[in-house]
C-alpha cells in the first residue's frame, strides 16, 4: 500500500504532498483538478515493485528507468513523457513515493496462537524527467537495498468504464493492437481472468452474500466470457445486465478471486457512476468493510451522496476504528491545491456542496 506521495510541477500540480491513510481514502474536486491523475501515480508505484521482480533479476537503474517510463505512457497515453511536465512550471517534475511492503517470516506458535506478521519492508521511489523528455525518465531514488524477497501485496485499479461486458477476446486485442484504452483496462482485465478461489475467501466474507443478491446470482467465467448464474442454475451473458450490476459483478469477482488481498490497495475512480442511490449505499458498505480488513482504499469521486454514506458509516460502531483520509482538490492560478484531511468538514471547497446548496436555493427560488 501506498503510505506518501509527493508531486512537483505534474499536470495540474505544481506541488503537493499527501500522507494516505492505510484505511480508506477519498479524493474529489472538480473536473480538471487531477484526481485521476493522483491515482494513477498511486498505482504506478504501488506495482512497480512487483513487475519489476516478476524475472527475479536484481533491481537495476537502467532497467526501472525502462519499465517506469513505459508504465507512464501506458498510463497516461502522452504523445511524449515531457507533456506530463506542468506547462507554466519550470519544466522539472519530480514525483517520489513510498510503499510499504514486507519480507516473509517464519513464525513459531501453539495451534490456539494467531500467526506472527511479517517484517515491514519500506520502498522509496524518486523519478525525475523534464518537459523535454521524450521516452525517458530519471529514476533518483529506488527501493535497491530491499530484500530480494520482499513483496508487495497486489494493487487493483477500476477505471470509470466497466469492461467486464466486453471482457472476452479484449486482452489479445489489446496487446495486439494500438487501442485507446489505457494500461489500467488491460490490467484489470488480466485480474479479472484469474479463476475464483478454490477455498472461499475470508476477506469480506459476510459482504459477499449481499453483492451476490444484488446481481441476482453468482459471477461465472467461462470460456473467456462472463455469466450471472443465479439460484436456478440458469445462466446470462453478463453484458445483459445493467452497468451498474456490471461493476458489482467486477467487485464481486475481484474479492472471490483473490485479486484484493490484506496489505493490498484498490483504486477506484468515480465508483458511484451508473449506479443507483441504493447501490451506491451498497459499494460503499463494502468499501469501508475492505478497509477494515486491512485493504486500503483510494477512489476519486464527484459525488455528494457517495460522501454522505462514508460520513454515515464512519459513525458505526463497526467502522470508527478505521482510518480515513479526505482529499480536497482546488484549481488556483498557480496549479492545483491539495488539502486533506480525516475529518470531512475541516477540508475546503467541497464544490459538490456547494453547488448543491446552491441548487436548492434556486429551487427554493423557482418552486
Amino acid at each position: 500500500m501506498i503510505q506518501k506521495l509527493q508531486i512537483q510541477d505534474f499536470t495540474a500540480f505544481k506541488q503537493a504532498d499527501l500522507t494516505f491513510s492505510p484505511g480508506l481514502n477519498v479524493i474529489i474536486g472538480e473536473n480538471g483538478t487531477g484526481k485521476t491523475h493522483l491515482l494513477k501515480l498511486g498505482y504506478l508505484f504501488c506495482t512497480a515493485w512487483s513487475d519489476l521482480m516478476k524475472s527475479g533479476r536484481v533491481l537495476g537503474k537502467q532497467r526501472t528507468e525502462e519499465h517506469l517510463a513505459a508504465r507512464l505512457q501506458e498510463l497516461f497515453k502522452p504523445l511524449r513523457i515531457g507533456n506530463l511536465s506542468r506547462s507554466d512550471g519550470n519544466g522539472k517534475t519530480t514525483v517520489s513515493a513510498e510503499i510499504a511492503g514486507s519480507i516473509p517470516a517464519i513464525h513459531i506458535h501453539m495451534a490456539h496462537e494467531q500467526t506472527g506478521k511479517d517484517l515491514p519492508e519500506q520502498m522509496p521511489w524518486k523519478i525525475q524527467f523534464s518537459s523535454r523528455n521524450k521516452n525517458k525518465i530519471m529514476a533518483e531514488v529506488l527501493p535497491d537495498d530491499a530484500a530480494v524477497n520482499a513483496f508487495v501485496p497486489s494493487s487493483v485499479y477500476i477505471p470509470t468504464k466497466e469492461i467486464i461486458s466486453f471482457f472476452q477476446g479484449f486482452r489479445e486485442v489489446a496487446r495486439k493492437y494500438s487501442l485507446q484504452f489505457d494500461a489500467t483496462y488491460l490490467d484489470l482485465a488480466d485480474s479479472l481472468a484469474l479463476p475464483e478461489l478454490k477455498d472461499r475467501p475470508q476477506l469480506l466474507y459476510n459482504q459477499i452474500q449481499g453483492l451476490s443478491e444484488t446481481i441476482g446470482g453468482t459471477v461465472v467465467l467461462k470460456n473467456g466470457q462472463f455469466f450471472l448464474k443465479s439460484s436456478n442454475k440458469k445462466e446470462q451473458e453478463i453484458n445483459l445486465a445493467a452497468e451498474g450490476l456490471r461493476k458489482i459483478a467486477t467487485l464481486l469477482h475481484l474479492i472471490n478471486n483473490g485479486s484484493l488481498e490484506q496489505g493490498g490497495t484498490l483504486f477506484w475512480d468515480e465508483p458511484e457512476s451508473n449506479l443507483n442511490p441504493r447501490l451506491v449505499k451498497l459499494v460503499a458498505r463494502t468499501l469501508y468493510s475492505l478497509a477494515a480488513e486491512g485493504v486500503q482504499v483510494i477512489l476519486a469521486t464527484h459525488s455528494l451522496f457517495l460522501l454522505r454514506e462514508f460520513e454515515i458509516l464512519g459513525h458505526q460502531r463497526e467502522f470508527k476504528e478505521t482510518g480515513r483520509c479526505f482529499f480536497s482538490m482546488d484549481k488556483t492560478e498557480d496549479g492545483v491545491i491539495a488539502q486533506q484531511s480525516d475529518i470531512l468538514e475541516e477540508i475546503d471547497p467541497i464544490v459538490m456542496l456547494d453547488e448543491s446548496l446552491l441548487q436548492s436555493d434556486r429551487y427554493l427560488e423557482e418552486v
